[in-house]
């Protein structure tokens, strides 16, 4: 069952638009703001996301677009009652994306968002799952699982173990870490973070003894599978 992510302040049209969606066998969410849009996507997870424009709140449609593509490729569809190019112009700016005019017909709604999933499936490439001794790690999931157990990773935990496992087996510097996953030039703000995040990443894996976390001073941090060793 694909899942929806619905963006409309309006009720008259959300809650319709969201009911209908419900009986073609879609899982909908629906938000009245945007506001909390991000970490709303972020638990949601959804395979599409139909975005208003004139959304009543701190940030517009367009805006939230921006922030989205900043984390997701997720496909959008805009929707609005702007008859303007420019706004046009703007929506198509963003990749994977469509537009819809109000007043829409269900059917045409229906129809973009088929079409944006098939377009989208053809050219998106799965994230990587990485495979660690007996642990395998979901960065799409934020999920490291090892037999029948399964480990929910946050956020920051997900983007640091990602880029350790992208570098395996080589010593990666504490200040490229802090900049990948922080954005963060003044490194020293965040050294605090990333050593909890490595303190818990160590719990998490001590399971499999194949697997090293080692951090060396002056150096930098390394993951590493060691042979030999049960």
């Amino acid at each position: 069952m694909k899942k929806i992510l619905i963006i409309e302040d309006d009720l008259n049209l959300g809650v319709p638009l969201s009911g209908a969606l419900e009986m073609s066998d879609y899982e909908v969410l629906h938000l009245s703001t945007g506001d909390k849009a991000l970490e709303n996507m972020r638990e949601y997870k959804p395979d599409i996301i139909i975005l208003d424009i004139m959304l009543n709140g701190k940030l517009d449609g367009f805006e939230i677009g921006k922030l989205i593509r900043k984390e997701k490729d997720t496909p959008i569809l805009f929707t609005t009652s702007l008859n303007g190019n420019d706004d046009l112009k703007q929506g198509f700016s963003l990749i994977n994306t469509d537009y819809v005019r109000k007043p829409y017909k269900f059917m045409e709604v229906v129809l973009r968002l088929d079409n944006l999933m098939a377009m989208y499936q053809k050219t998106h490439k799965p994230e990587d799952v990485f495979h660690l001794g007996h642990f395998c790690f979901s960065p799409e999931e934020h999920s490291l699982k090892y037999e029948c157990e399964k480990i929910h990773l946050n956020n920051y935990e997900t983007a640091v173990l990602a880029f350790l496992c992208k570098n395996i087996d080589g010593f990666v510097s504490r200040a490229s870490i802090i900049e990948e996953v922080w954005n963060e030039k003044n490194t020293k703000q965040k050294e605090a973070s990333l050593n909890n995040i490595l303190s818990n990443l160590r719990k998490y894996l001590q399971t499999d003894t194949s697997i090293e976390l080692e951090t060396k001073m002056g150096i930098g941090v390394r993951l590493a599978l060691v042979a030999n060793k049960s």
